[in-house]
């Protein structure tokens, strides 16, 4: 430890002077690539520890004794994944929510060597990075972050005190948009710049939408909308932070109201569920995880119709999806676009009886899409369940529901061995074009089956997950 110490400060004098590491004279010889090299002033005791990150787990990986002045060193072998890595010390000195949490903070481990100098009572604030450009740009990013954030809120809180139709309202709404103009491109010139680095992939994941003023709810339709972007869950290196969990927490908060009652605000969550899934899909690995740490939420909640919902639909794989369709996407799916009272596409075709048929022209109270497939061994079930359903509305509540049941086929005689099997007599139809049917383009269908229910107008309503969920929805709407 005593060469460790001699180290430090050999490094600490010559990056004060202007060189970098690589210049100090026999360095190499000194420099471990495999190290991080740590002083912390002011430490109150001897022992660090480092705790590797996975998503919500933080596992104690390692512990070392710190010499007088605080310098110690951890070990990183080869095979050591890339990513985040936690130190803590202590206790923090902070008072109030902090006192029983450990003096804590994180550092990028991309395989190259670490040095840092920072301080016991306030580790983030007053870290210096000497050596680990990975380390700078991450630090130098969460300052100024953290910089634009305090603006935005306060403009925030400032918008609220104000009224809309007083003049200097203008000017603070045009100044918090100005803000977070500039937040934004601070961190995609930082992302571009840096490309390459486990730094700009946070940087990326961690971006977050524009928002609105707070005096119309900050535009949370539209931050639901933006909130997640194409190849935001790519990168299995994320699964290396504690990063996914708490993006994936403040996505859900979106969902949540107070007006609510506990199965609407499940059906909601279940909404929220889906689009992080569909966005987990970009990488198998971040997939599963993102699936399992759902379940076990809202499992631990109590919240039974989400984790029921999650672990039919995705953990015993209770759809069927194309292969690749969401990875080609460059915008959102379609069904994630609409909102409750937009209007969808229209569309006619020739069913299976030989009627021409126009979407728009359907009289029912109640219009239900049902994309399914004869190949889709989920399908059947659901189909069984929704034609009961469907029948009770049409014996008992004549004109309230009619279902159009467009098959993702390319085998016609299957198709139809099918519908007779089912006795499904509702609409049926079917291009034979499987997933390039121009329907289920249209609306960027990605699995089977999925339910789309539309209101007398044809304006969405709701995209159930289940026939329970729709038996539901259709129950208070006809009271």
């Amino acid at each position: 430890m005593v060469i460790s110490v001699f180290l430090f400060l050999l490094v600490l004098f010559f990056s004060c002077a202007g060189n970098e590491a690589s210049d100090i004279p026999g360095a190499d010889s000194i420099i471990e690539p495999d190290r991080i090299y740590g002083r912390v002033s002011g430490l109150p005791g001897r022992k660090i520890l480092l705790y590797k990150l996975y998503g919500d787990q933080v596992n104690l990986l390692d512990s070392a004794m710190a010499d007088t002045d605080g310098s110690f060193e951890f070990f990183f072998p080869p095979e050591r994944s890339r990513g985040l890595y936690r130190i803590a010390m202590g206790r923090s000195t902070m008072p109030g929510y902090y006192d029983q949490h450990r003096q804590q903070f994180d550092l990028i481990w991309d395989g190259s060597t670490v040095m840092f100098n920072t301080n016991y009572a306030y580790p983030v604030d007053s870290m210096e990075v000497i050596l680990s450009e990975e380390n700078r740009l991450y630090y130098q990013y969460m300052r100024r972050m953290r910089r634009f954030d305090n603006k935005v809120n306060a403009l925030g809180t400032a918008l609220l005190d104000y009224p809309q139709d007083d003049g200097f309202y203008r000017r603070l709404e045009r100044q918090h948009r100005r803000v977070q103009n500039r937040r934004a491109n601070y961190t995609d010139n930082l992302v571009k710049k840096n490309s390459e680095t486990i730094f700009s992939r946070i940087a990326r994941f961690q971006k977050v939408p524009r928002v609105g003023s707070p005096a119309d709810d900050g535009g949370l339709e539209e931050i639901k909308k933006n909130f997640f972007h194409k190849g935001h869950f790519a990168d299995s290196v994320l699964l290396h932070t504690d990063l996914i969990p708490r993006r994936v927490i403040r996505y859900l908060s979106l969902y949540t109201g107070n007006d609510l009652d506990d199965e609407e605000q499940q059906e909601e969550l279940i909404r929220a569920a889906d689009i992080i899934m569909n966005h987990a899909m970009e990488n198998e690995a971040v997939y599963y995880f993102v699936l399992e740490y759902l379940i076990n939420g809202f499992e631990s909640m109590e919240m039974d119709l989400v984790s029921e919902h999650l672990t039919d639909r995705y953990l015993l794989g209770n759809i069927c999806f194309e292969e690749g369709r969401l990875l080609d996407q460059d915008s959102p799916s379609a069904l994630e676009e609409l909102e409750e009272g937009d209007p969808v596409s229209s569309f006619s075709f020739t069913a299976l009886d030989g009627r021409m048929i126009d979407l728009s022209d359907i009289p029912a109270e109640h219009t239900l899409l049902l994309f399914w497939g004869s190949w889709c061994h989920f399908c059947e079930d659901v189909m069984d369940d929704l034609y009961e359903l469907y029948s009770d509305y049409r014996d008992n509540h004549e004109g309230f529901l009619e279902v159009v049941a467009i098959g993702i086929e390319d085998d016609e005689q299957m198709w139809l061995d099918h519908i007779e099997k089912g006795g499904y007599n509702w609409i049926n139809y079917s291009s034979f074009k499987r997933w390039d049917c121009e329907i289920a383009a249209d609306y960027q269908l990605i699995g089977t089956p999925t339910m789309i229910l539309l209101d007398r107008d044809k304006r969405f309503i709701a995209e159930p997950s289940r026939v329970r969920a729709l038996s539901r929805i259709l129950s208070r709407r006809r009271t």
